[in-house]
């Protein structure tokens, strides 16, 4: 995962247990740490990257991003899917691309 272009987009990593995982091997061989709560990073405007696998400890289980603002998590204003680690790099690219910057 690339927490270096969230910080760059002006990310305050605010909980990270994704970091520590092995992203060089497939999630099935670290489904046992795959959990809801895996990353959170605020930004300006009082926007949140939230970053889990649901459902958790499920092998058939994916991330999903979701980009909140104003603290209303039922209506995100964006969010995708992801299976493996390719395409969790992708949907972190395409939530930073939503971020509102004024």
């Amino acid at each position: 995962m690339t927490i270096k272009k969230i910080i760059e987009h002006g990310g305050t990593i605010t909980f990270d247990d994704i970091s520590h995982l092995n992203q060089s091997v497939e999630t099935s061989l670290i489904i046992d740490d795959l959990k809801e709560d895996l990353f959170q990073a605020t930004f300006p405007f009082e926007q949140i990257i939230d970053i889990g696998w649901y459902p958790e400890f499920c092998k058939n289980g994916e991330f999903r991003i979701s980009l909140i603002k104003d603290s209303d998590w039922n209506n995100p204003i964006f969010s995708e899917k992801a299976q493996n680690w390719t395409e969790l790099n992708s949907a972190i690219f395409n939530a930073l691309k939503k971020l509102k910057t004024e």
